[in-house]
């Protein structure tokens, strides 16, 4: 860590520090805050949202004094939590929601360099098979019942147009949901070191989880960030 600090100016490593801190909140923990109209369109219209949270700072106004060779930006993001109505799952204290986050760092965009920073620093968000299997794993230790009721497909990965999906769909049989269609999801696209993320587990299948997530990268692609962070 060392090594980072040392390449990194002090006010841009400390953004950093700030942005990880706010994506890292559980859900539960979300202000009910207004969020942006734009950034509340990314969430699907099937989804009812139920916690939502928008926090943007600039680094400039709030320094002490402007400090010569320091880069300072738009630092925060937001994030919203939803449900699906009339989901169902075969245990009742898990089963289908939704999470997507929004974050950004416009420090890191002020030269080539430090552009090539924020990459590196961030390489594990686009580690996508590293991420299925880690999935796959989480869903095989926390949804659980007998062998012949619940099946679990080989984690998927998928490079869209306008993002990546990974993807496990597994079939939970009970009286609730006979059918036992269920997929969690998760989905990752970025612009410039503007990046959104979401996960969703729900009973559909992989085309139609695909379509939502589709529209929701079309959604991020028309996002006008300058706009956003006013």
């Amino acid at each position: 860590m060392s090594s980072v600090r040392r390449l990194v100016p002090g006010h841009t490593f400390r953004s950093f520090l700030l942005l990880a801190a706010i994506t890292c909140f559980p859900h539960h923990a979300f202000a009910e805050t207004a969020v942006p109209k734009a950034f509340a369109a990314l969430f699907p219209a099937e989804v009812k949202i139920e916690s939502q949270s928008w926090n943007v700072t600039d680094t400039a106004e709030t320094a002490d004094e402007i400090e010569e060779g320091m880069t300072y930006g738009k630092v925060g993001g937001g994030k919203m939590h939803g449900f699906f109505p009339g989901s169902v799952s075969c245990d009742i204290t898990i089963g289908p929601e939704f999470n997507l986050s929004l974050m950004v760092d416009t420090a890191w965009e002020s030269s080539p360099e430090q552009l090539q920073m924020w990459e590196m620093m961030t390489s594990k968000d686009r580690d996508f098979a590293a991420q299925a299997k880690s999935r796959f794993e989480f869903l095989k230790v926390h949804v659980k019942d007998s062998p012949d009721a619940l099946v679990f497909t080989e984690p998927k990965l998928e490079q869209l147009p306008n993002g990546h999906v990974n993807y496990v769909e597994f079939s939970w049989k009970c009286a609730r949901n006979p059918g036992g269609e269920n997929i969690w999801m998760d989905g990752y696209a970025q612009t410039g070191t503007t990046v959104l993320k979401f996960s969703f587990w729900a009973n559909m299948k992989s085309a139609e989880a695909i379509g939502m997530a589709s529209e929701i990268f079309t959604a991020f692609e028309k996002l006008d960030i300058a706009e956003l962070l006013k």
